[in-house]
């Protein structure tokens, strides 16, 4: 295996505490950046699109466009630019049986592109796929309730409003009330 690769899943599936991938922490933030940015550039310029080949480099490639990028470009629309590219992957790893080669924990973080999706249908798949490769999860019930807070800013919006000021969005007067609300954005 890629020792790239090797270095980005170690780094987020055994160096990096479950805790810390959800909470924001700019300094954790720098940690990613000193370590990943370049690997970040590479992947989102598509030179590193051969990992695709493979169970372990298509999970590092939506580990680096789908997680990191959210740590690197924190309150920046850079953060979303490579949402895309990660759902194109992560439907790669469905098109190949991949999900049936990793753990819960890895599939969790495999299949969130389809949660940080602005598309109902992307949500509805997500759920698909969760009562299949997730059912055993020791942390179901928290991830139920977190995709389903997300799906629900989805229906209700069409998109999540929380992303309006960095992506350049007017938000409607509904979206800022919304906004103006506890647990508005993740």
């Amino acid at each position: 295996m890629n020792l790239k690769i090797k270095k980005i899943l170690y780094f987020w599936f055994v160096e990096t505490p479950d805790e810390k991938k959800f909470q924001k922490d700019f300094k954790f933030d720098q940690v990613i950046k000193g370590r990943f940015l370049n690997d970040y550039e590479l992947a989102s310029q598509n030179k590193l699109d051969d990992w695709q080949d493979t169970d372990r480099g298509c999970l590092a490639l939506i580990i680096l466009l789908d997680q990191f990028s959210r740590n690197l470009f924190r309150e920046s629309g850079k953060a979303f630019e490579q949402d895309e590219k990660s759902r194109s992957v992560l439907l790669k790893i469905i098109a190949n049986n991949f999900l049936d080669k990793m753990n819960e924990s890895e599939r969790l973080f495999a299949l969130l592109p389809l949660i940080h999706s602005e598309n109902i249908s992307d949500h509805e798949k997500a759920y698909e796929l969760m009562e299949k490769y997730l059912k055993n999860h020791s942390d179901l019930e928290k991830i139920k309730k977190f995709w389903l807070d997300h799906t629900a800013v989805i229906k209700r919006f069409g998109r999540y409003p929380h992303r309006n000021k960095v992506l350049n969005r007017v938000s409607s007067d509904d979206e800022v009330e919304f906004l103006n609300s506890p647990n508005s954005s993740w």
